[in-house]
């Protein structure tokens, strides 16, 4: 096993080193432009530097963490590098710790070795993730780590160490705060549940107490506009009043397991609630990767068996590319093809007329579909309501 393991690391990597040298998408810049702030000291400061032209709306950890590597790189000369092809890979390889860790996670999460190495294997050659992390060169990888670690420590019975590393996910990017709920319901007693939210919560709090004073991050970063992406789907019940779909499906879905202590896999009760995010919401393609080691595990769990849906759900994530910004499929080969950079979409060059609106819908269409199914199959076997 352990030279099939080294040689999955291997290949693994260069072809990661490959994908971050041959691949740019602009919202990298404004990473690499918050790691230079940081490094040079304008720490808590950093948000009043938002413009037109730049605009830092995540949390605080994520251009912290940035910071902290363009500061080691700066140390040791590399940030003087000013080949493309080279700070590509320096804003991209950092990701890598985070990469290997929740491929590390997955080979724990199973006593037989060969669903270990196969766990293994799906996840360091994924597409979502390869295309998420090392093309796009977007952070999602961080708080999907924190999100199976946080499994991890509930299959080892620490329960508060799970509601931290939950908390480090929720410090990056608010989405892991859903989990929160299916987390705290294994606590024994009202008193555990406390503690575990608290403890969820630390790690979020820590990171953005520090920068409250800012206009700034308060207006761009703490309620930034694409927080509100997950409440657009609604029901009309008046000219000013909706039920907004989203928070409605998840409460309910919160009741059931508060009133009825689940007996499901960890897995399941954390791939619940973002599926319903997926369902009432226009995801961006990065996002997919919050829930791709968890679908591994159902996978491997179920030894295959229910595989439709889940490549329903890869389906609808392909579909989707290519109604995107080209940036995010033919632009985004721009380090070996400059040319592409401002290339019209795909479409435009085959010239085919595409209603856009029309393909997006249908795309999430099938994602609705086998997510609907696949929360159903859950809670039916699972749960008694």
């Amino acid at each position: 096993m352990k030279k099939i393991f080294w040689i999955i690391i291997i290949f693994g990597v260069v072809i990661r080193v490959l994908l971050s040298v041959m691949t740019f998408h602009p919202d990298m810049q404004v990473f690499e432009q918050a790691g230079k702030l940081v490094a040079s000291g304008n720490i808590l400061n950093l948000y009043d530097f938002t413009s037109n032209s730049v605009v830092f709306n995540y949390p605080p950890a994520i251009y912290l963490f940035h910071g902290i590597f363009s500061f080691l790189f700066s140390i040791l000369g590399i940030s003087e590098i000013t080949q493309f092809n080279i700070n590509l890979i320096l804003l991209k390889i950092p990701y890598l710790v985070f990469d290997l860790l929740i491929g590390l996670v997955l080979l724990k999460l199973f006593n037989s070795e060969r669903k270990s190495l196969l766990a293994f294997s799906l996840w360091m050659f994924n597409p979502i993730n390869l295309y998420a992390t090392y093309m796009m060169g977007q952070f999602d990888i961080i708080p999907t780590f924190f999100i199976i670690l946080s499994i991890y420590f509930v299959v080892k019975n620490k329960l508060e160490w799970a509601a931290l590393a939950l908390g480090g996910g929720i410090a990056f990017k608010l989405s892991p705060v859903f989990l929160v709920i299916p987390l705290i319901v294994l606590g024994r007693n009202y008193i555990d549940r406390v503690k575990l939210l608290v403890l969820a919560m630390i790690p979020y709090l820590i990171s953005v107490i520090p920068f409250l004073p800012s206009s700034s991050f308060r207006a761009t970063a703490l309620f930034a506009n694409q927080s509100s992406k997950s409440l657009y789907a609604n029901i009309p019940v008046s000219g000013g009043e909706s039920i907004i779909l989203f928070p409605a499906s998840l409460l309910i879905f919160f009741l059931i397991i508060w009133s009825n202590k689940p007996r499901m896999e960890m897995s399941k009760l954390y791939l619940i609630p973002l599926l319903l995010f997926f369902i009432f919401t226009h995801y961006h393609p990065q996002w997919l990767i919050w829930i791709t080691p968890l679908i591994i595990i159902e996978l491997i769990t179920d030894g295959f068996k229910n595989i439709l849906p889940y490549l329903l759900i890869f389906a609808s994530w392909v579909i989707s590319l290519f109604f995107f910004d080209p940036s995010l499929t033919l632009g985004i080969f721009s380090p070996i093809a400059p040319a592409l950079y401002n290339t019209p979409s795909l479409w435009a060059l085959l010239g085919v007329n595409i209603d856009y609106n029309l393909a997006r819908s249908l795309s999430q269409t099938i994602l609705v579909s086998a997510s609907l199914y696949l929360i159903y199959r859950f809670l039916s076997k699972k749960v008694n309501v």
